[in-house]
This record gives structure tokens, C-alpha cells and sequence, in this order.
């Protein structure tokens, strides 16, 4: 098993089986790689894939540009460090950190607008 850290994702594309999306260190979904690459749950996920370039003229998504300004990674907000920028935002988003939580067999999503979540402790970015 090899772990292939890239911001190139036409090359994860072609040789990775399975992908771990990170944003500010956490990884905020993980799956397949067909899966994540034709179907981001994420909506990280999804703005990042959109910028990968097709050569498919038929099937090309619009890119989805993410508002904001990335958060320090050494002042994070309380809750889902993605909170500022997403437009799924909640208030639950600005109070609870979002885990982990399996959306099928094979995939794992970070966001309560996704999965539902379970209630965390906003001080321990764990379960409650």
C-alpha cells in the first residue's frame, strides 16, 4: 500500500483506488475514487473537483468557486472549519465539529447538511 499525498488530481485520478479529500487537515470525505471524482458529496469536495479539466465537452461541470478567505489553520473556528465559506452553513455548523459518518458502504462524509451527524463536544472536536 502506498499513501500518495497530491494536489494534482488527474494524476490521484488515475492511480489512487481510494481518495481522502482534505481540507485544514481533516479529511472531510473519503471514498472510492470513481465515486468521489463522479459523485462529491463534500461540499468541499465538490468545489474542488470542479476545477479538474475535462476534455469531456458534453458532460463539463461549471466550476463552483468557493467565497472566503481559508481559515488560519492555528485559529480555527469552533465547529466545521469550513463553516465560513460553505453554502450549506447551519448554526449547528458554527457550534458543533462535524465527524466522520459513513454515507453508504464505502464512503465516509464529514458534514451534518450530508450525513446528519451525531452532536459533538464543540470543545474536543469529539462525540458527545
Amino acid at each position: 500500500a502506498y499513501l500518495f499525498i497530491s494536489h494534482d488530481l488527474s494524476t490521484v485520478r488515475r492511480i489512487a483506488d481510494r481518495v481522502a479529500v482534505m481540507y485544514l487537515g481533516r479529511i472531510v470525505e473519503q471514498a472510492p475514487t470513481e465515486e468521489i471524482f463522479e459523485d462529491p458529496q463534500h461540499p468541499y469536495a465538490k468545489a474542488l473537483l470542479s476545477a479538474v479539466p475535462s476534455m469531456d465537452l458534453d458532460n463539463r461541470q461549471q466550476r463552483i468557486i468557493v467565497p472566503g478567505e481559508t481559515p488560519s489553520p492555528s485559529e480555527l473556528p469552533i465547529g466545521c472549519s469550513f463553516q465560513d465559506r460553505c453554502p450549506l452553513v447551519t448554526d449547528r455548523c458554527r457550534s458543533e465539529y462535524p465527524t466522520l459518518e459513513s454515507v453508504g458502504s464505502r464512503r465516509q462524509v464529514e458534514c451534518f447538511a450530508v450525513t446528519g451527524g451525531l452532536p459533538v463536544d464543540p470543545t474536543r472536536g469529539g462525540r458527545s
